[in-house]
């Protein structure tokens, strides 16, 4: 499973293909998410690979696992594709640790679509969740 990866790993399963819980293939990872205060992987986002496409949307490193070198998922493609998305931050150098915030009503409604609890209590007053990223896919 993810969850038992740290940062390291996680960043070398750039390229890696995301499958569904219905065998269908949903993207690629796009970026590790990591909680700025907790140092801990929480999200992969997860891109189609075509540009200007469909929208890049949140996965959950919970729960998923890499199997014959593809990223497995427990939802069916249409939750996946159905998370929330979340904006490509143009910025971003390849293979270089940056941080960016997400709001964090985006956050909680990941959460919430794939039924799952958050990992970090956020307050309720709590503006932004900031996370560091790494580029891993070069699109």
């Amino acid at each position: 499973m993810l969850d038992t990866y740290d940062y390291e790993q996680l960043k070398g399963l750039g390229g890696h293909e995301v499958v569904a819980s219905d065998g269908e293939k949903v993207g690629y990872v796009d970026l590790v998410f990591r909680d700025e205060g907790t140092q801990q992987p929480e999200w992969l986002g997860i891109w189609d690979g075509l540009p200007d496409s469909k929208p890049r949307v949140l996965l959950p490193v919970r729960g998923v696992e890499v199997v014959d070198s593809a990223i497995r998922v427990p939802w069916p493609a249409e939750t996946v594709r159905g998370a929330p998305s979340y904006e490509d931050p143009h910025d971003l150098v390849l293979a270089h640790d940056s941080v960016v915030d997400i709001s964090p009503e985006t956050e909680r409604a990941a959460y919430e679509h794939y039924g799952i609890e958050p990992l970090t209590e956020r307050p309720e007053t709590v503006e932004v969740v900031r996370f560091r990223l790494w580029r891993i896919q070069s699109f």
